[in-house]
């Protein structure tokens, strides 16, 4: 167990990283990240400083992580803002880093729930304009980062799912209940993901809408559906498993083909059910196991959260309100087909004096997996950070899967590091700081010696000492580190197991963008072939309709061409010679011979531009 005090006075809302632990603080309108990868040096770690590009204008009451860590979501009373977090989380250099910050447009209702459905999918629940509407969002990673709202859907109504749509009105004599609690799963059939989507109503219905993993990478618009419910609760109770919905919460958990509902509607009673499909459209939770937490009874207590463990999908983690700690692990999840179905196994962990604030769960590079309790004081308000070892069970149904080629070397590989640096330690534990006395007795000597009866008990008793300090003690200090490395080497394998399966999701939706890419492509070459053969048919068509002009008439427009500028010339000699004419018959005498011959000179010229004018009338009306 390490206990670390944290001196964090403004910062009062956190969440669990995989390695980190995030924390808003108010006064200064930024991050503080603390790292829990060496839990040698935590005392010595300064966290990191995540300053945002803009501050939330309202009160910060919920942080809440995507998937892989890139984007955290800050959930206040009516909005939702996103910081983009740098991608080198871990990285040696400490210091204050800036961030882009988004926010989601505000709305003057309540935001009552908040839910990442995939790293860049998320959907929330508001008051307006109902309460019984999940509102899908993606956010697109650009320059600008825009939010994109997909599509609405409305969860135990008779309307379907809208785009865009005005809201029809309905009558109706039954008040419509709210949405109080937003959770997701996963199950694999037939070599698909489904993601099922589970809503939680304060009358204590709970409706479920499935969908392919893929269609979030193919086209977000084809997401399609409707929420199935209220499902039903087999075998049914007087009470329909309590009847009290104010403490109503649950949690889902994805073990392989199998789905279980974490149902609490008591104060202290866990409903561990899970959700059969007996037909195409109809689902219903069958109850396997009721339980109740032994602290719980006595006192009145209410279960204040729950969470799920990553690489143990059977393992869950409840905190009450009084402070207590509780370990369950469902151990009848792949006896059901077998029908001997087993108690499940509930162990305390641990009790608070303070109240605990938060609770996850946490992976270090060195020591594995550790359960991180952080708690405050009622008076102070210091924090302390608590971590403890889950005693995670190695023979448990999740080490049933088997590990392929491409986990052993790695396996072996982070083994082999460490090899030498284990095996140094199990020696030094191993090391006698005494030697056994080497006693050589003679016969005739030992003939004669007689021990006392006291001699001899004394002598055995410092021979039970000897032998309890330098063996027995130190092989069970040696069992304790070969149960942690065992431990570890077993966190570390199912971590390697989930990466797999999330490389080979991704693998399979990079085949399926692939191939829907490649359909795309030949049907975009096939039609720029079609529009490249039509646009030739119409080029030869153009070409056979446009007439193609000979030397000869080429020559033709020239040569008519010159006799237009000469047409023109003369035009303009024969004005000026007009103008001529008669300003001299004004001012001198001329004789009457000589204007007979200049009448004919013009005479003569005036028909000779006729004939050219008519030849070229007749040239224009032959072409």
């Amino acid at each position: 167990m390490f206990r670390i005090p944290l001196s964090l006075p403004n910062i009062n809302v956190f969440t669990f990283g995989e390695s980190s632990l995030y924390g808003y603080d108010s006064l200064n309108h930024c991050l503080i990240v603390y790292s829990l990868n060496d839990l040698n040096n935590l005392h010595e770690n300064r966290p990191d400083r995540f300053h945002l590009s803009s501050s939330p204008s309202t009160a910060i009451e919920k942080l809440i992580l995507n998937p892989n860590e890139t984007i955290l979501a800050l959930i206040s009373d009516n909005t939702v803002y996103f910081v983009y977090l740098p991608q080198l989380i871990n990285s040696p250099s400490k210091g204050s880093r800036l961030c882009p910050l988004n926010v989601l447009p505000s709305n003057p209702c309540e935001l009552i729930d908040f839910l990442w459905l995939s790293p860049h999918h998320f959907v929330l629940v508001n008051c307006y304009p109902s309460s019984s509407e999940c509102h899908l969002y993606r956010i697109r990673l650009s320059r600008s980062s825009h939010i994109e709202f997909i599509q609405t859907y409305s969860v135990g109504n008779e309307g379907k799912s809208r785009k865009n749509e005005t809201p029809t009105k309905n009558i109706s004599l039954r008040q419509p209940a709210n949405i109080v609690k937003l959770d997701l799963a996963k199950r694999k059939q037939d070599q698909f993901t489904y993601l099922l989507l589970f809503a939680l109503k304060d009358n204590g219905d709970i409706y479920l809408l499935e969908f392919e993993q893929n269609q979030f990478f193919q086209n977000e618009n084809s997401i399609c559906g409707e929420f199935h419910g209220p499902l039903r609760i087999l075998p049914p109770t007087y009470d329909n498993y309590g009847s009290n919905y104010s403490h109503s919460n649950f949690l889902c958990l994805s073990c392989s083909e199998k789905v279980l509902i974490l149902l609490t509607r008591n104060i202290c009673q866990i409903n561990q059910c899970v959700l059969l499909n007996p037909s195409n459209d109809e689902f219903c939770l069958f109850t396997i196991d009721s339980i109740h937490l032994p602290k719980t009874d006595q006192m009145n207590l209410t279960i204040k959260s729950m969470i799920r463990n990553p690489l143990n999908s059977n393992v869950y983690y409840v905190c009450d309100s009084s402070s207590n700690v509780y370990s369950i692990e469902i151990s009848w999840i792949n006896e059901i087909q077998e029908k001997q179905i087993s108690a499940t196994k509930i162990q305390y962990l641990c009790k608070s004096n303070h109240s605990i604030e938060q609770i996850g769960l946490v992976q270090t590079t060195n020591k594995g997996q550790w359960l991180t309790i952080l708690t405050k004081t009622s008076q102070n308000q210091e924090k302390e950070l608590i971590l403890l070892r889950p005693n995670s069970s190695l023979n448990s149904s999740t080490n049933e899967m088997k590990c392929d080629s491409l986990i052993e070397p790695l396996r072996n590989d982070q083994s082999n590091a460490n090899h030498s640096e284990f095996v140094e330690r199990i020696h030094s534990i191993l090391h006698r700081n005494l030697t056994l006395p080497h006693v050589t007795l003679s016969s005739s000597s030992s003939s004669q010696t007689n021990l006392s009866n006291g001699d001899f008990q004394n002598n055995l008793l410092k021979f039970l000492q000897f032998f309890s300090e330098e063996y027995l003690d130190k092989q069970e200090k040696v069992q304790i580190e070969l149960q942690n490395k065992q431990r570890y080497l077993n966190d570390f394998q199912q971590l390697q197991i989930i990466a797999k399966q999330e490389l080979d999701e991704k693998f399979q939706q990079l085949q399926s963008s692939i191939k829907s890419f490649n359909e795309q492509y030949h049907q975009e070459y096939f039609r720029r072939q079609e529009l490249s053969s039509h646009l030739d048919d119409l080029l030869s068509i153009v070409e056979q309709n446009t007439p193609v002009v000979s030397n000869a008439e080429i020559l033709m427009h020239q040569q008519l061409e010159r006799y237009r500028i000469q047409i023109d010339s003369l035009q303009k000699k024969l004005a000026l010679l007009k103008d001529f004419i008669p300003k001299n018959l004004r001012e001198e005498k001329i004789d009457q011979s000589s204007m007979e011959n200049i009448q004919i000179f013009l005479q003569y010229f005036k028909t000779h531009i006729d004939q050219m004018k008519q030849q070229i009338n007749e040239i224009n009306h032959n072409n």
